[in-house]
């Protein structure tokens, strides 16, 4: 049976300052397929947190309903519902050991039916995490590091999954390589477990890596919903266009619009459509990003490319035309 999770007219007001009502959800549709990775981003208040808490339970709706498969939950309190959910502060047993964290659900079913869903054993969940069990089963959730303890949460959330998994910034107590290494994990256990994931993040290279679907929140409203190198590709509009990366304004006085600063190219003074002077340049992972003064114009350009500009600094730009983004201000 087709576990698909379906949003139809989500509607949700708050009290705000003063008094006034804010409206968080404001008609959210939403069809998402069973076992896909699905990103949600906004700008803070653009609804994407309550749209977790509303699917998970623990936010009542004003109206509308939510589907997964053909079974309606949002009549349903939140431990009936085919849903789990990792909030960005684990909330985990601290008298217990990391392999009877993962495995406390069992405590939960003894004397009732086992799942159906396929499930990675506890020790092997941890493992792919980047826990190793013969090490860290054993201890206690105390002795763990922030980052230690929202593996050990993930790991939980995972063990006999229900169809459909709430992450709300799971990544975010990470260094950097943990969480590249942890969005690769994440990605094979979803394929492998045939779980879906809703993932809430601010995180644009969480979003890119991860997401089969990318959706975007605006004022309670979602403002699109596609594949996310569609959305930063060719996005729909600039506030989507900005919540996925850096834009630099088109350099050239005869036509409006933006392009990323990887669709930027320096060139030798000779060579390009504007001249340009090197101000800065920095070293940012795989990318350089260098800050250029243009001819004629006040604000400096952002350029991302794979190799430094070593030549003099004073150079130009240039681009294709095809990439630029007509997007209104």
């Amino acid at each position: 049976m087709s576990s698909n999770l379906i949003a139809r007219g989500l509607h949700k007001r708050f009290l705000g300052p003063g008094g006034a009502s804010v409206e968080a959800l404001a008609g959210v549709e939403l069809e998402l397929d069973a076992g896909r990775h699905v990103c949600v981003m906004g700008h803070s208040g653009s609804g994407k947190t309550t749209l977790l808490r509303a699917i998970a339970g623990l936010e009542p709706l004003d109206a509308g309903e939510l589907w997964i498969g053909e079974r309606r939950v949002d009549t349903l309190a939140a431990e009936q519902r085919p849903t789990r959910t990792v909030f960005q502060m684990p909330a985990l047993f601290p008298h217990l050991s990391v392999l009877d964290n993962v495995t406390f659900i069992d405590r939960l079913r003894r004397g009732r039916a086992a799942p159906s869903q396929s499930s990675a054993d506890a020790p092997d969940l941890l493992a792919r995490l980047g826990l190793d069990p013969a090490e860290f089963g054993s201890r206690h959730i105390d002795a763990l590091s922030g980052g230690e303890r929202q593996r050990v949460a993930l790991a939980r959330a995972l063990y006999r999954a229900p169809p459909w998994l709430l992450l709300d910034e799971p990544l975010s107590a990470l260094d950097r390589p943990r969480r590249a290494a942890l969005r690769r994990a994440l990605a094979r256990i979803r394929r492998d477990q045939g779980v879906g994931m809703l993932h809430v993040t601010h995180d644009a290279a969480d979003a890119l890596a991860l997401a089969d679907t990318l959706v975007i929140m605006s004022s309670g409203r979602v403002l699109a919903s596609a594949a996310p190198e569609q959305l930063y590709r060719r996005p729909p509009d600039l506030e989507t266009a900005h919540l996925l990366g850096e834009l630099s304004v088109v350099p050239d006085r005869a036509r409006a619009g933006f392009l990323r600063p990887e669709q930027l190219r320096i060139v030798p003074a000779d060579g390009g459509r504007v001249g340009a002077r090197l101000l800065a340049r920095s070293c940012v992972g795989p990318l350089w990003e260098h800050e250029l003064a243009l001819e004629g114009h006040a604000t400096p350009i952002l350029v991302a490319s794979p190799l430094a500009w070593d030549g003099p600094e004073a150079c130009a730009l240039d681009w294709n035309d095809d990439d630029v983004l007509e997007l209104k201000e």
